[in-house]
């Protein structure tokens, strides 16, 4: 993988995203620059947290002028979530151009612009889709920031001196706390509950859910694909599918998961985790007492909603990672094995027993 150092502004710093790009860039002598309204918790060593709100054009200018900042890649991982497609879409697409904007004004002398996606760019969220997805299959028809901060970074980069690309992940598998739309908390949550009431381990989404085609990618796997495209002169300007290299169905995994908590593997049995974990919350507080973990707020670790809405689609998900591998990008991660990984790194954070 090709190596640059510079000075990164990450957009989005608390998220599982931010975090990780901002983790691995560190350790490797950059500059690390991370814009939230709040500092990402727990700390990360060596990062400049400057408190931003995206969507204040003004305050953004003002923020990144004090802090005399002169960036040189930009990682865009801000999100500013709202049920109106219409305006989810023009409100995250102003709150890239504030980032850059303020960048420039700053005197950042810009070579990069990197922003994460994602797979609903065709539609994977609203129903079945073209598989293997391609990078230039059609447009899903619903709208979405992701086609608006596209549209504006291939028009403005080239005026602006800066490079662009984007990466669309599926989702994001690796430890994260704060942040709970995370697949893997969910399940981990669903799993420790299952134990503490003494059942198996059930799958609480569809059937269809279940035996379906899934695809996840490693939080890690997806960091190497950011970094390259930011410093890799053959990802210039191009829009790339990121995933672990395996596919795989729910039903093939769930023993190994219930496994790793010591619990027999159940069938399906659809259950709402939005009221699951609502009802669980005191009792949660508890466990975590006794059980000296770091976080008693359930809501903190994993999000029931999130949850219902993952597991009710019955579509395949698969995109095709041709182009990003006939670019150059080699490495290479499994599904099974990020998984329990990520399993892993809960337990190690003391946040499930």
């Amino acid at each position: 993988m090709a190596k640059e150092t510079g000075v990164a502004l990450i957009a989005g710093v608390s998220g599982i995203v931010g975090r990780g790009i901002a983790t691995r860039l560190l350790g490797e002598g950059w500059r690390v620059i991370g814009l939230s309204r709040t500092p990402p918790k727990p700390g990360i060593e060596g990062l400049e947290h400057v408190p931003a709100d995206l969507t204040d054009a003004g305050a953004m200018r003002s923020a990144l002028s004090e802090a005399g900042v002169r960036v040189t890649h930009i990682f865009y991982a801000g999100r500013a979530p709202d049920p109106d497609p219409a305006v989810e879409a023009a409100r995250n697409t102003a709150m890239l151009v504030n980032t850059v904007d303020a960048a420039m004004a700053a005197g950042a002398p810009l070579a990069h612009v990197h922003a994460v996606h994602g797979t609903k760019w065709y539609g994977s969220h609203v129903g079945p889709f073209r598989t293997p997805a391609a990078e230039d299959d059609p447009r899903c028809p619903v709208p979405n920031f992701y086609f608006d901060q596209q549209d504006w970074l291939e028009a403005e980069a080239p005026k602006r001196g800066f490079t662009w690309s984007t990466t669309r992940p599926h989702l994001l598998i690796g430890f994260s706390l704060g942040y709970p739309h995370n697949i893997l908390s969910v399940v981990a949550v669903h799993a420790v509950l299952c134990r503490e009431q003494g059942r198996k381990l059930t799958f609480p989404g569809a059937q269809g859910h279940f035996d379906r085609v899934s695809q996840v990618t490693d939080i890690d796997l997806l960091v190497d694909a950011m970094q390259w495209c930011a410093t890799e002169p053959a990802a210039a300007n191009q829009a790339f599918n990121i995933v672990n290299a395996d596919y795989f169905r729910w039903k093939d995994v769930w023993p190994d998961i219930a496994g790793f908590f010591g619990l027999e593997p159940g069938g399906v049995q659809p259950e709402s985790l939005t009221e699951a974990f609502r009802a669980a919350e005191v009792s949660w507080r508890t466990m975590a007492a006794r059980e000296g973990l770091s976080e008693p707020e359930i809501g903190r670790i994993a999000s029931g909603p999130y949850g219902d809405a993952t597991f009710s689609a019955t579509w395949d998900d698969m995109s095709s990672t041709v182009k990003i591998r006939r670019a150059g990008f080699d490495r290479v991660y499994a599904s099974r094995e990020s998984l329990l990984g990520a399993l892993a790194a809960y337990r190690r954070h003391r946040v499930i027993p």
